[in-house]
């Protein structure tokens, strides 16, 4: 009994000692940037593509997309030529070779532009650029060309 009584004036004396009590608060917060990138690779067949003989599907580029963007993002595709291989892209009356294209979700003709959607962010997805040409054996001599640029951006 001695011992309960020694015990609870030790605890008494303890918390009259303590007083009142005090806290602090800190908030803690960060961000991160929104960074969308898209990258092209491409192929050797890019360079060589066979206009008389045509081109069914054939992979011209290898395409890396990364967006963080937690709605999402979209990838358009557009033609310098409006989907036209041109020998002279200033004049509109020079030799062509009308293609299309097929990338993800996203296929035909780029005489506008073509969309793909994305629903969430994505990293390192890889997907292959695919072109398609008419073959034309009556094809006129010259060097083709044209420029296709894919754009991302975040939703």
């Amino acid at each position: 009994m001695k011992s309960l009584i020694a015990l609870t004036s030790i605890a008494a004396a303890v918390s009259a000692q303590a007083g009142p009590t005090a806290s602090a608060k800190l908030d803690l917060n960060g961000s991160v940037a929104m960074n969308c990138t898209i990258a092209v690779a491409p192929t050797a067949k890019a360079s060589s593509l066979d206009i008389k003989g045509g081109e069914v599907g054939t992979t011209v580029g290898t395409v890396t997309e990364d967006c963080n963007s937690v709605t999402g993002y979209n990838v358009t595709i557009t033609s310098q030529n409006y989907g036209q291989l041109r020998t002279n892209a200033n004049d509109t009356s020079a030799p062509l070779a009308a293609y299309t294209v097929a990338y993800s979700d996203a296929t035909g003709d780029i005489s506008s532009a073509l969309l793909t959607s994305r629903n969430q962010a994505q990293f390192n997805l890889v997907n292959n650029l695919l072109v398609s040409i008419p073959a034309n054996a009556r094809a006129l001599a010259g060097s083709y060309a044209d420029s296709v640029t894919l754009q991302i951006a975040a939703k």
